[in-house]
């Protein structure tokens, strides 16, 4: 969620050199792989982080309790769960802050590209990693609390059957549904609202002329604007904000064997409001805060008028912001 990060192969091969250039002989494939994947690879990565700690918590809060909801001790709660997701969104940020920039979520990486300059040629590429990361990560979950979802689904009793809705279901500590009661428009706003909120904030903390973030310390404030999205918007939809996040963990489970009902529940729930309602909610959080803030020519909202601004680039922006932080 960095807005900062090196693109451009002219600054980036001086920034991440790899450790084989400094050698006599030729590379091997992975190491060549990973130089040329090298962003890509830590959106995977990244990603797969907010679902090994977020799913995972969901997992051990529910499958704890089982069918004897009068144990007397607990393995977590709205609160817990809530501390976990922010923070895999902060550990992703600290595995690809430095290398990918850290989106780590499809949402992000469209508002960069629409209000930052990030090259549109890498904005597929990127989600694609993101929702690679997401999958990988459910599968990871899966395998580790394989026995307690047979056994919550069976009610006590080992059980092959895996259900997507249901008064034992399992899916929903994978990915997120709205409540029964809610209609689709409110679906549609809160995840819209929690979006706007996110990307408005990551603007800002991503802005030097504003209130700088400290080296390093960008995780941290992710993990505060988590958990206070989480504690103030998250009953409504459980706040996906972002649809690799969501995505990843339904393709999981449908080779896993939960069913169609994945794709279809609510009205493909799947696609308006972790998709959609996300990504427009994004956008418009970024133009909120470049046209009430954000001074910067990177930005459209404050070229002039005909003529010719000279707009920093991302790759520029990046490239300066790297250096300025090698001098420090």
């Amino acid at each position: 969620m960095l807005p900062a990060a090196p693109v451009d192969s002219t600054h980036s091969h001086e920034l991440h050199n790899p450790r084989w250039a400094h050698h006599e002989g030729e590379a091997n494939i992975l190491a060549r792989f990973r130089y040329i994947w090298r962003e890509e690879l830590a959106e995977c990565l990244g990603t797969a982080f907010i679902i090994l700690l977020g799913a995972s918590v969901e997992c051990q809060t529910t499958l704890h309790y089982g069918n004897n909801a009068n144990k007397p001790y607990s393995f977590g709660d709205y609160n817990s769960c809530r501390l976990a997701w922010a923070a895999g969104v902060a550990m992703g940020i600290f595995v690809a802050g430095g290398i990918s920039g850290a989106h780590i979520n499809p949402t992000v990486t469209i508002a960069l590209w629409l209000f930052r300059g990030f090259p549109g040629r890498k904005v597929g590429w990127y989600i694609i990693a993101q929702v690679l990361g997401a999958t990988l990560a459910s599968f990871i979950v899966y395998a580790n609390y394989r026995y307690s979802i047979g056994l919550y689904e069976g009610q006590g009793l080992p059980s092959a059957i895996r259900t997507v809705t249901g008064p034992h279901a399992t899916a929903p500590l994978f990915f997120t549904f709205p409540q029964p009661w809610l209609p689709a428009s409110s679906a549609f706003y809160s995840e819209f609202l929690a979006s706007a909120v996110l990307v408005c904030v990551v603007f800002a903390l991503g802005d030097k002329g504003n209130l700088p973030t400290p080296k390093g310390t960008m995780a941290f404030a992710m993990f505060i604007v988590l958990i206070g999205i989480g504690a103030s918007m998250g009953v409504n939809t459980g706040y996906a904000l972002n649809g690799a996040r969501d995505s990843g963990p339904r393709i999981a489970l449908w080779f896993l064997g939960y069913g169609n009902e994945i794709w279809t529940h609510n009205h493909a729930y799947w696609l308006w409001a972790p998709w959609l309602a996300a990504i427009v909610g994004g956008c418009v959080g970024g133009l909120v805060y470049d046209i009430f803030i954000y001074t910067g020519k990177d930005s459209w909202i404050n070229r002039p008028i005909g003529g010719s601004s000279n707009p920093k680039t991302y790759q520029g922006a990046v490239a300066e912001s790297a250096l300025e932080e090698a001098d420090a």
